[in-house]
């Protein structure tokens, strides 16, 4: 694949159903699973990583777009949520992604932002979206003032 931007992880078996992955960049993080299928929930499931991978990757892009839209959020949280087959593979169907940003933003520019995201920007989203359907909504809340 000469001119094609290669991507390595190398998984290492720890016991039972836990690996360690180590990325291109040198961090580490572990997977496991239920324990009535032979793991030890001592760390997310690959699910659950996929999930934040798809939720960090759009929080990342909406706070760099925020900014340069010069919008003064303080916070920005994002709750994603998957519904999957029930039948093995058990693949993730749907996957619904709400933002919520704290801060004095204009609606109409968080919502920008987003569609940014989720239409250009975010390749996360962009790998899931052939065969899962991605919806999103928003919310905006005010800065609590401190008295």
């Amino acid at each position: 694949m000469p001119g094609i931007p290669i991507m390595k992880v190398v998984l290492k078996h720890v016991k039972g159903l836990t690996f360690a992955s180590r990325s291109q960049t040198g961090h580490w993080i572990m997977m496991d699973t239920r324990k009535d299928i032979g793991g030890h929930e001592g760390a997310p499931t690959p699910k659950e990583l996929l999930l934040m991978s798809v939720g960090g990757c759009t929080a990342m892009d909406v706070a760099s777009i925020l900014t340069k839209m010069q919008q003064p959020f303080t916070d920005i949280q994002i709750e994603v949520k998957a519904s999957m087959q029930e039948e093995a593979p058990k693949a993730i169907t749907d996957i619904h992604i709400h933002y919520i940003i704290t801060g004095n933003v204009d609606p109409e520019r968080a919502e920008r932002a987003i569609e940014l995201s989720q239409d250009k920007y975010c390749s996360v989203s962009a790998t899931l979206r052939p065969g899962v359907n991605i919806t999103k909504s928003f919310e905006i809340k005010p800065d609590e003032v401190s008295s």
